[in-house]
């Protein structure tokens, strides 16, 4: 796997909860989990495929960063390429994603889901044609 040049970074309530949540319905697998203050996570690295994302517990010296359960409305969201859209589709659906958004072709072409995690926070997945543009 090559090294991201961006990596989205996320704030969980429940950390640990939402690594869990993570694996179990979009796939992804811890490739590196540092313990935080309180049981909570003060650094953790998952993979899916290529994708890459960190998160951490919301931390009270940063006030900055919330969860999405803070928040009144989410205004950001995390976009991952998958190989297999469909089965990824039924994998999340079947496991407890909220979706949002039916898998559908956007006007620019690539095809695309989107779905809210435990916490509330925006995930959209599409196939590749995404980025081979």
């Amino acid at each position: 796997m090559s090294t991201p040049r961006v990596v989205p970074f996320l704030r969980y309530q429940d950390a640990p909860a939402a690594i869990e949540w993570l694996g179990k319905v979009f796939g992804f697998r811890p490739a590196l989990t540092v313990p935080g203050p309180k049981g909570g996570i003060g650094h953790a690295r998952l993979v899916l495929g290529e994708a890459v994302v960190m998160l951490a517990s919301v931390r009270d010296s940063e006030p900055y960063l919330r969860s999405a359960l803070d928040l009144p409305a989410v205004s950001q969201g995390v976009f991952v390429v998958v190989e297999d859209l469909e089965a990824h589709y039924e994998q999340a659906s079947a496991r407890g994603a909220e979706i949002v958004v039916e898998i559908e072709a956007t006007p620019e072409g690539p095809r695309v889901y989107q779905a809210l995690d435990l916490e509330g926070q925006l995930w959209a997945f599409g196939d590749g044609s995404v980025v081979n543009d």
